[in-house]
């Protein structure tokens, strides 16, 4: 790799129009490298959101049942509150991160189960492999940090607003893929 064509950084480079090296990452791709608390670390005002918030678990070392308003701090931090823009940032984050291997609705049929893996089935209830029905908010907020079995966590690379809200959307997939399934299944 040290020795072939490339441009280094911070050279110019005639093929573009600006006569620079150094491109933008290309939209909606995964970062990497992690600069998520980089603005908090330097803020004058910092928030230090709750133990609950930030690994899924109370001070008791119990998972969180349910994701909420109290859990995100919204008294402090309005921006955390449950709302639409929470939910799209959710659905945004699941498409980019997660659907590649679980799927577009959930069910565990994303790309890479055409390749021998089978990533969980976080949706649908009625096929095998379904595995949120048992756990609780907390763990599934786990899960997407630190990942489980061939998953990589997603910690470095999605802040714990993107975490939460990844569940919450994940919980919206559930419902709305369970009724619309098991509703089908009664009526054949």
């Amino acid at each position: 790799m040290d020795r072939q064509a490339k441009f280094k950084s911070q050279t110019k480079n005639a093929l573009f129009s600006n006569v620079m090296a150094d491109r933008l990452p290309v939209e909606n791709t995964a970062i990497r490298g992690n600069l998520i608390s980089q603005n908090n670390v330097f803020s004058v005002n910092p928030s230090f959101h709750s133990v609950e918030y930030k690994t899924g678990k109370d001070i008791n070392d119990k998972w969180v049942e349910k994701y909420s308003d109290k859990i995100a701090d919204t008294k402090n931090d309005a921006k955390n509150s449950i709302n639409m823009s929470v939910m799209r940032l959710g659905k945004e984050k699941y498409d980019i991160h997660c659907s590649v291997c679980h799927g577009k609705y959930g069910d565990g049929k994303g790309v890479t189960s055409y390749f021998g893996l089978q990533p969980r089935n976080l949706s649908d209830p009625t096929q095998q492999n379904y595995y949120l029905k048992t756990k609780t908010d907390g763990e599934t907020f786990n899960t997407i940090s630190n990942g489980y079995g061939t998953m990589l966590g997603l910690k470095d690379k999605l802040t714990p607003k993107e975490r939460w809200a990844i569940v919450l959307y994940v919980r919206c997939l559930q419902n709305f893929v369970g009724e619309a399934t098991l509703s089908k299944n009664k009526k054949s």
